[in-house]
């Protein structure tokens, strides 16, 4: 499992470098090695929240005592978040990586562009989760469904593609003033 991480972050590498192509010496890495950073402190903060109150749910219902909180929810976060590495892990290298570098690119890498970027992302994975895995309720409680996939999606799109993308912003900065200004 660690060696498939580890190549599927190696082919992002691998994709950035081969995108940006002459820009790259000036650009380097470390705008996307932030970016990954960034996504997986995100990716794991998440998990955490979610499964702190996942588990304050169940001490309510009566099925887990307090007591056990801080030995479960370590546990349940690590195995979440290993488990939304394999959506989220492709998601970055194949979409994020070259949307990401062919806009910096072409300089469409702005703030207004990020927030739209992120408003079309999360309506596409919504609506993409919502018809892929409809069924009988979600047919007869269809604006309840869509909702239910906004909600639930925001999360992640918060705190993992926006600082994913921002790391890159934020990363390339000397790169963008270069290309349009005098580099100092």
């Amino acid at each position: 499992g660690l060696i498939l991480i580890g190549a599927a972050i190696g082919l992002a590498f691998m994709i950035w470098r081969a995108m940006l192509g002459a820009d790259f010496p000036v650009i380097g890495f470390k705008p996307l090695a932030l970016a990954y950073l960034y996504a997986g402190i995100g990716l794991v903060g998440t998990n955490f929240v979610g499964c702190y109150m996942d588990f304050s749910n169940r001490v309510a219902d009566g099925l887990l005592s307090e007591h056990q909180r801080w030995s479960i929810v370590p546990g349940w976060t690590i195995y979440a978040t290993i488990l939304l590495l394999v959506v989220v892990l492709p998601f970055l290298v194949l979409v994020g990586v070259p949307v990401m570098a062919a806009s910096l690119k072409r300089a469409l890498l702005t703030p207004k562009n990020i927030v739209l970027g992120t408003l079309v992302l999360w309506l596409a994975l919504t609506s993409l989760g919502w018809v892929a895995l409809d069924n009988a309720w979600h047919r007869t409680h269809r604006l309840e469904s869509f909702m239910m996939w906004l909600k639930d999606l925001l999360p992640g799109i918060l705190f993992i593609a926006v600082p994913f993308m921002l790391a890159i912003y934020r990363g390339s900065r000397i790169y963008r003033r270069c290309r349009y200004g005098p580099c100092s």
